[in-house]
């Protein structure tokens, strides 16, 4: 791991250290209880060790070596006789790390060898095989190789991949390729497998080869960036195609145009409206811009767009103030609850998409070229002045109605851009079920 990551060399975490500090003396306390409250103890024990490998096995690959070093610290502070007998050690066993640290070798798709295998014996037992066959043997051939044989003949020809590099970008370039060439792997599961299974120097050096391949590595980083980093307010509430995510998440494609608008100045629209105000501004006045620092228009956009640039701030910046003045982050029962889909007004595809398009209109009505971060957050303020922060918070009326549809995307559009620009009085609810014609 360090071969590919480097020496450990941050500050340990301290906090996490304590937690788990705790975590293995109640560990190891639940070995000495009485046995009356043994099994009580020892399934809280084992939850919390299968939250933590849980956790482990999800997270980037900095963090996975941050968690080895942490124990390796705690293992330091710890008599070692206090854990002799004990088969795991926070969510680590020694299978796993041996597991780990050992070469390995990977078969993949069994499931189709095995049914081209039935296929094949179901095959044979038809009466052109089986007289086929009766015929070799009366013939005086051996019956197991005349049926070896005539089961190479009508089996299926498998592919069979192999690779003979260790490299952990050859591994990952090849898996990714090979599965997008028949049925394509789901999006936000591809791009949770490329951002936890390589380094970022890994993928910045494989990124043309994907791309080139059809694969879009840079968008899927951006997105799971977005979906992770702690500093994003959409942070855990990004589907990643695994089998555990919740319902009510937000969708990895949704997660991506709403990163378009912000990376690429692109997709700005309102859904009633034609103009693309991120496009709009982006070429009237991006270039001015002095959080790019640039005259040149190619050299800006890409300063602005870069995987690192200047969009994460903006973004960040807007959503974070977008969901603090809005929206609701403990109460999930309510209508601009930040985290459900499903139910918020708020947290939705067609919602942000319509805050989103609509900041840029201001901009580019405004014809403000944006300086510095503190005046995103000034800019911010006049865009909502006057707004009545319950706008989200109200129960909108929605039974049976299809949300993400084109005449009801256009009339909340519609309703909120009025609004914004003229907010004495809030919408009536019965407007929002009415499709726009």
């Amino acid at each position: 791991m360090e071969n590919r990551l480097g020496k450990y060399n941050q500050p340990i975490d301290y906090a996490l250290f304590e937690k788990l500090k705790g975590q293995l003396s109640r560990q190891i306390d639940s070995d000495i209880i009485v046995a009356d409250s043994c099994d009580e103890v020892e399934a809280e024990v084992e939850t919390e060790a299968e939250a933590e490998a849980v956790i482990l096995e999800e997270t980037h690959l900095h963090e996975f070596l941050r968690d080895v070093v942490i124990r390796h610290e705690i293992l330091k502070d710890i008599d070692p006789m206090l854990l002799s007998g004990m088969d795991d050690f926070l969510g680590f066993d020694r299978d796993a790390l041996l597991s780990f640290l050992l070469p390995v070798t990977l078969v993949d798709g069994q499931h189709r060898l095995k049914g081209a295998i039935l296929a094949a014996k179901h095959h044979i037992q038809s009466d052109e095989y089986i007289s086929m066959v009766a015929d070799r043997v009366m013939s005086g051939e051996d019956p197991k190789e005349v049926e070896k044989d005539v089961l190479r003949i009508i089996s299926r020809k498998l592919p069979v991949s192999l690779l003979m590099d260790d490299d952990p970008k050859e591994q990952v370039f090849q898996f990714v390729v090979i599965n997008q060439k028949a049925t394509p792997i789901g999006k936000s599961l591809l791009g949770t497998i490329i951002s936890t299974s390589l380094t970022d120097e890994e993928m910045g050096s494989v990124n043309n080869r994907l791309r080139d391949s059809g694969i879009l590595l840079e968008e899927a980083r951006a997105i799971t960036w977005a979906a992770r980093n702690p500093d994003s307010p959409f942070c855990g509430l990004v589907e990643r195609g695994m089998p555990s995510d919740k319902k009510d998440l937000l969708q990895w494609n949704v997660m991506g145009s709403l990163i378009q608008i912000f990376r690429n100045l692109n997709g700005g629209s309102l859904f009633h409206a034609k103009v693309d105000y991120a496009k709009s501004w982006r070429e009237k006045f991006l270039v001015n811009s002095s959080l790019v620092e640039s005259d040149n228009f190619e050299d800006a956009y890409e300063k602005w767009r870069a995987l690192d640039g200047v969009w994460k701030k903006f973004f960040v910046i807007f959503w974070t103030r977008v969901r603090d003045i809005f929206g609701e982050t403990t109460d999930d029962s309510r209508y601009n609850y930040w985290g459900n889909t499903r139910r918020s007004n708020l947290f939705n595809k067609i919602s942000l998409t319509i805050l989103a398009a609509d900041f840029f209109r201001y901009l580019c009505i405004a014809r403000i070229t944006l300086e510095n971060e503190e005046q995103i957050n000034n800019v911010i303020d006049e865009w909502l002045e006057g707004v009545n922060p319950k706008y989200f918070d109200r129960d909108w009326e929605l039974t049976g109605v299809k949300k993400d549809s084109t005449g009801i995307r256009a009339k909340w559009s519609e309703l909120w851009t009025e609004y914004r620009d003229s907010p004495e009085q809030l919408p009536q609810v019965r407007l929002y079920r009415q499709a726009k014609k």
